[in-house]
């Protein structure tokens, strides 16, 4: 029987250094440049681009490229982002949180309310308490909203 140590030797930055692809490194990259704000956010956004170029499946570079774009208010790009990790990755929850909410934010809510509820349905053992929020809380407006709305005037 081969026993293993319980404790790893070396630290978990060593092990991630290790670990981090030429790809990740530029992501890694992109995303300094853009939460510092202090190089040219088209720098970081060529970066991912060219991640996604070279690797169409690469997770992290298709999640930022849909980040920045929510933030650039690009929400229809950002949608086609999350909906590409989806098809790669379907349990991949962060993104189908993003997604919904970008659908939401797009003023397509019953749309994003039903990719939910399939969603939830689809992953009955995951933790999802991100969607399940953001379903309550959909709920929750449409709870407080009045029934009859009185004319603007």
């Amino acid at each position: 029987t081969l026993l293993l140590p319980t404790t790893p030797t070396s630290t978990s930055s060593d092990v991630e250094a290790a670990a981090l692809s030429p790809l990740d490194a530029k992501v890694r990259e992109a995303v300094r440049l853009i939460q510092e704000g202090t190089g040219n956010p088209m720098e970081a956004i060529t970066l991912l681009r060219e991640v996604v170029e070279e690797d169409p499946k690469h997770r992290d570079g298709l999640f930022h490229l849909g980040e920045f774009s929510r933030m650039s208010g690009q929400l229809d790009r950002a949608l086609d982002r999350y909906a590409s990790i989806l098809e790669y990755y379907p349990s991949d929850h962060e993104a189908a949180a993003r997604y919904a909410e970008t659908l939401a934010d797009l003023g397509r809510r019953d749309e994003a309310q039903q990719f939910v509820a399939k969603y939830l349905a689809d992953h009955p053992n995951a933790d999802l308490s991100s969607l399940t929020q953001l379903r309550d809380s959909w709920n929750e407006g449409d709870a407080e909203a009045p029934a009859v709305s009185e004319p603007v005037l």
